[in-house]
């Protein structure tokens, strides 16, 4: 079933929802967010590990992820349930994501957040809404392996070429802070909305990804002004 299918056949099940149903998806939205945000600490505390123990064990680290989310998103594609299938196909996207740009641009093995990277991005995303809108057969599951690598990919770049151009402490960025956090409260309101555990789940996710963002811009501005000058001079 195509992601369009998928969004259209369930729209008008809000209105069978009770009180309940709505908790419950929020619960797994927030809980989502909470362990979304603990794995990324604690993926972040053991590649710091791994990369200790030189070049081998990055790139070793790189294969099984990538193994993992390949055959997670082709393991995904059998599952029947609709939601189900994206939200994994999601989950290897994360996993792709984290072993194709995050990780080697740690490394310092490719530059994903150039001014040239912009260039490869476009089409992509672009070629991925096409798909949606057009391409119906696709199962769910391949648009969620690879949205949520442009989705961050996209994110990303945004962040980085206004700071980079503007600053920190610009009105772009503070633009860019607002528009990243109407995407958290509105992804978290709409997986809520639907109610279903699985669109909570997403919800939650996309919730913590933009939310992460929104803060990292806030951090850069709170860097820019120096505070550990400022520190000093009232000493």
């Amino acid at each position: 079933m195509g992601i369009m299918n998928l969004l259209t056949s369930d729209i008008f099940l809000t209105a069978e929802l009770s009180l309940r149903d709505y908790a419950v998806t929020g619960f797994f939205g927030i809980a989502s967010f909470l362990l979304f945000i603990f794995l990324q600490l604690l993926g972040t505390r053991l590649f710091v590990k791994i990369k200790e123990s030189g070049q081998i064990g990055p790139r070793v680290f790189v294969l099984v992820l990538i193994v993992l989310g390949l055959a997670g998103a082709v393991f995904s594609c059998f599952i029947k349930n609709g939601e189900a299938s994206l939200v994994l196909g999601f989950t290897a996207g994360l996993l792709i994501w984290t072993a194709s740009c995050d990780i080697p641009e740690q490394m310092n093995w490719i530059s994903t957040l150039n001014r040239r990277a912009v260039l490869i991005f476009l089409p992509l995303a672009l070629l991925w809404a096409a798909a949606i809108l057009f391409l119906r057969e696709i199962p769910a599951a391949v648009f969620g392996a690879t949205g949520y690598p442009l989705g961050v990919w996209g994110i990303q770049l945004a962040r980085v070429r206004v700071i980079s151009r503007w600053g920190p402490s610009s009105l772009a960025a503070t633009i860019l802070i607002l528009l990243t956090a109407a995407i958290a409260g509105g992804a978290l309101a709409l997986g809520t909305v639907h109610g279903t555990i699985f669109s909570g789940i997403i919800g939650g996710v996309v919730f913590a990804i933009a939310t992460w963002s929104a803060l990292e811009i806030i951090w850069e501005r709170g860097m820019a002004q120096r505070p550990w000058k400022n520190n000093q001079s009232k000493r």
